[in-house]
């Protein structure tokens, strides 16, 4: 069945936790973690046959770990996290290698070069929210692991410095 009509009240369900509400701050993240997801895979179906489906192929999975982590309501943080250091480990060996393909920073881009970039960015962009709406969260008692607010602040960085590699070819 595509749809419960559970929701229709304006509630809905997440793993281990009671009904809550549709503006609930677990469900915004989750939304704006959902949201990347999708920049993210139509950035990796405008870049086809390049080098960089693989690496977001491998984020798109692991960002839905860390979906798990924020829809699982235990309301104690010191639970095991979907995301092992390994997620995180990947995203820094990723930003080392590019980091030298690229120079490093440099200043800020204006988004629009190409199309995959600018998907790349509006995911920079969401995840940014989604990290602003889990640190709430995580401050409110939400039972968020300091992993994934880890994962999410190198996330941003990772996206941005891919950025960087698909909109100046040159670099890879």
């Amino acid at each position: 069945m595509l749809y419960t009509g559970h929701g229709d009240a304006g509630y809905t369900r997440v793993i281990g936790g009671p009904a809550l509400p549709k503006c609930d701050t677990r469900l915004e993240a989750l939304g704006a973690l959902d949201e990347a997801q999708a920049h993210l895979g139509l950035a990796r179906a405008l870049l086809a046959g390049t080098p960089w489906v693989t690496p977001i192929g491998r984020v798109q999975a692991t960002l839905r770990l860390v979906m798990a982590d924020i829809a699982t309501v235990t309301g104690d943080a010191g639970t095991v996290p979907y995301l092992s250091t390994d997620h995180l480990r990947a995203l820094e060996d990723d930003l080392t290698a590019w980091d030298r393909r690229t120079g490093g920073f440099s200043g800020f881009m204006v988004p629009g070069d190409s199309v995959p970039g600018a998907h790349l960015h509006l995911a920079r962009t969401v995840i940014r929210r989604a990290e602003r709406t889990i640190v709430a969260l995580s401050q409110s008692g939400g039972g968020v692991h300091q992993l994934t607010l880890s994962y999410l602040n190198r996330l941003s960085s990772w996206v941005y410095a891919l950025c960087l590699l698909v909109e100046a070819p040159e670099a890879v």
